[in-house]
């Protein structure tokens, strides 16, 4: 919705949102391809938790016991400093707080479209021809890559 580069933090813990089939993000890929993603083959079914973060600092409970401190950014906070942005995160760190929010905005940087040749489209909108145009089409695309 804009030009340029953002970094905002939004929690969302859960470990197996792209743990399905076909997924190159799924605990089976990465075990296909010899990478240690989890020493944990199971994750039981939980309740979900949803917080409500606000100014000021909300402590959020987690399965197990454990607890993280969440802290919204306010409204005098401004992302378009990279120094004080940086500063803020890593003072939220040293007190045991996960910052939240628009951390950092810069809009005279080009975008990732801009920079990655991405279509115009949104990707659920276009056939699948187009998503997937073969093999012969990917081998000339890492080629042209390497």
């Amino acid at each position: 919705m804009h030009r340029g580069f953002a970094l905002l933090d939004v929690i969302s813990p859960c470990v197996t949102f792209n743990d399905h089939e076909g997924s190159t993000k799924s605990y089976l890929h990465t075990r296909e391809i010899a990478r240690t993603a989890v020493f944990k083959d199971f994750v039981p079914e939980e309740k979900e938790i949803i917080a409500v973060v606000e100014q000021e600092v909300t402590r959020v409970n987690l399965h197990g016991g454990n607890q993280v401190s969440l802290l919204k950014v306010n409204d005098h906070y401004d992302p378009a400093n990279r120094s004080a942005a940086a500063t803020y995160v890593r003072q939220r760190q040293e007190k045991g707080e996960i910052a939240t929010g628009l951390l950092y905005i810069n809009d005279d940087l080009p975008d990732f479209h801009e920079t990655s040749g991405t279509v115009d489209r949104p990707l659920a909108s276009l056939d699948y021809e187009t998503l997937n145009p073969g093999s012969k089409k990917l081998k000339e695309i890492q080629k042209a890559w390497s």
